[in-house]
Formats: C-alpha cells, structure tokens, sequence
C-alpha cells in the first residue's frame, strides 16, 4: 500500500546561521573535465576507505562547477554529511569554459525532453565515479533542485542497469505546472519568483565568503555568451511532465527506482517558483502510481533562492 509520509517543516531560524557540518575540512576534492566535454566537481569524504556510496547533484539552471562556486560548496556539505562521495555534474551549454549545447540536446529540449541531456551526463558520471574508484553500483542517491530536479528525472529513466537508488530528492522543482504561461514562468524562474536574494546573502556572513563571485556579474556573463543554454532549459521545464518521467522510470526494465526508493519532494513555503499545491500534486502523482515512500518536506519561510543558502541546504540533508 502506497503512502504518503507525513511533511515536516524546516524552519527558517534553524537554517538562516548554519555552521559547516561535521568532517568538512577532510573533504577530498576537485574538477575534472570528461572527455565528452563535461565538468564533473568531485567531492570525497570516505577518508581512505575505498569502498563507498555516490551520491550524484544535478545542477540549477544557471550553476556550473567552474564559474559558481557555491555549487562545489554544496557537494562538499553533501559528502560531508553523508561521508561519501558527490559528484556534481554540469549540465550541457552552460559553463563557460565547456563547449556550447550540441543541436540535438536543444531540439529534445524543446519538446520538453531532457533524456538526451542526461546520456552525456551519464558518460561523465561514469569517468567521474572511475576517477574516485567507484562503478555504477556504488550510486545510492540523485539530487535535483529546481531545474536540476527535471535533469534528476531524465537521470533515473536513461540509468545504466547497475543503478539502484535508495532515494532521490527533488527539492524546489521548478515548473510543475502545465499550465503556466512560459513569459511569466521565465520572468519567475530568472528573478527567484521575486525571492529576497539580498536578504539570503546577509542572513549567512559565514557562507557568504565562500561564494567568490558575483551572482549579477555571472548571469548577465551567462547570458552574453550562453544564450542558447539559458533558453532551452526553461524552455523544457516548462513543458516537461517531471511526474510522468519519473514513473516511466520505475517501469522500465532493470529501473534506477522503484516502489521501495525514497522520494523526497522538498519546497520553501513562499516558493513562487514551486508552489506548494503542485508540489503535493506531484507527491500524490507518485504515491498513486506505486511509489510507497514519498516524503513531503516543507522549509517555512523559504524561497526558490534559498538553494543558494547553504545553510539552507545542510539542514535539508539533515532532515532525514
């Protein structure tokens, strides 16, 4: 019998001044380039063990391993909290340094399909997990926020048989509803869904330092010279059925997920972007289709911004 976990709330007093958790100093890390022409940040906090869990981040809309550093601080948290090893993969036509989206991962996302996507992320997962020692069957864990929960669907439905996920979680989804009118979803998308970013950034004095960049700087640099890549991806969003990918993934011969994989669906209570009825539309979708454990999470006073607060996301790691 399918159920849906009871949601739990994360207040924003438990999160606005969140200290570095437990083991980050002994993070092993770094960036390596595939040779499909991919980054792949990787973070290790097994410590010498050389067995191990992988957990796999797929990125925001505009993140990169290179040019935002906040995206490698979240893999490190993640290794750290798990002791494990993150690998952040970027999303093809949005680092800078990385060759430009090829022509049929933007004619797939047109449609709304992110599966070509994922394949070439999939072959730098591969070299990323040899890198650290690993092979597929050390993958426990996928993580989506925002755009990077519609690439976390097309993961789990294109996966290599050997991938059997004990959770994955979706936290902030952006665009989980049909009917949205694209400019306004845009405008949404782009501005946080009119997130108090400034506020964010001085409620975390301790996190702030490390973020090394500029975010107006980095967008509008973005935007000159990845055009293409800022597109396509809420383009896609917009008309990808997130629901519908992540069952046909559990019906799939061999499947990454099934019936018994976590599924956490996480989004801020003044979300504009993810909306708290279409998250538990989504939840519901799920539970009705087979999946027994979906898990509900709330953050109270939180935002689409709030990715971008990591204290914000320590404390979603922590909450199961």
């Amino acid at each position: 019998m399918s159920e849906l976990f009871i949601a739990k709330t994360m207040p924003e007093e438990d999160w606005s001044q969140v200290s570095k958790p437990n083991g980050w100093d002994d993070v092993a890390y770094g960036r390596i380039i595939t040779d499909n022409n991919l980054g792949v940040y990787v973070a290790d906090a097994r410590q010498g063990d050389t067995n191990g869990k992988a957990t796999i981040i797929l990125p925001q809309w505009s993140d990169g391993t290179l040019h935002n550093p906040l995206s490698q601080e979240r893999a490190k948290a993640t290794a750290a909290i798990e002791g494990g090893v993150v690998l952040y993969v970027d999303n093809p036509g949005v680092e800078f340094d990385l060759p430009k989206m090829p022509g049929y991962i933007k004619q797939a996302l047109l449609s709304g399909d992110f599966k070509p996507g994922a394949i070439k992320q999939w072959d730098a997962i591969a070299q990323g997990l040899d890198y650290v020692g690993l092979d597929f069957d050390s993958i426990s864990r996928v993580v989506g926020a925002s755009l990077g929960a519609h690439v976390a669907s097309a993961i789990v439905c294109t996966a290599p048989e050997e991938v059997h996920l004990e959770r994955m979680d979706l936290w902030e989804t952006a665009g989980l509803g049909e009917e949205n009118n694209f400019l306004q979803f845009a405008a949404n998308f782009m501005m946080h869904g009119g997130d108090g970013y400034a506020d964010i950034l001085k409620n975390n004095p301790e996190w702030v330092a490390l973020r090394g960049i500029n975010g107006a700087k980095s967008l509008a640099k973005l935007a000159i010279r990845r055009t293409a890549g800022l597109f396509y991806y809420p383009w896609a969003i917009n008309r990808h059925d997130i629901g519908n990918t992540i069952i046909e993934a559990k019906n799939r011969k061999n499947p990454a997920i099934d019936g018994d994989t976590a599924l956490t669906i996480l989004n801020g209570t003044e979300s504009k972007v993810s909306p708290r009825e279409l998250n538990n539309r989504l939840a519901t979708q799920l539970v009705l289709n087979g999946f027994s454990r979906v898990i509900r999470l709330e953050s109270e006073g939180g935002v689409h911004a709030s990715q971008d607060n990591i204290g914000w996301w320590t404390e979603a790691e922590l909450l199961l």
